[in-house]
């Protein structure tokens, strides 16, 4: 999964890059209803705006 996030820490974009398609639905659905804190500062912010996330059964 790709996700991107706006620097008030909500989320902007997630796509998935494949996988098990029932473990993607389920991701996708609990990223987006996550509520992620706003980043500490803009350095933590630039560091995890774009980020890949790999998931395993």
């Amino acid at each position: 999964m790709h996700i991107s996030l706006a620097p008030d820490g909500s989320l902007k974009s997630i796509t998935s890059e494949g996988g098990d398609p029932a473990l993607c639905q389920a991701a996708l659905m609990a990223a987006k209803t996550a509520k992620i804190p706003k980043p500490p500062s803009q350095a933590v912010y630039e560091k995890i705006k774009d980020a890949k996330l790999d998931f395993k059964l």
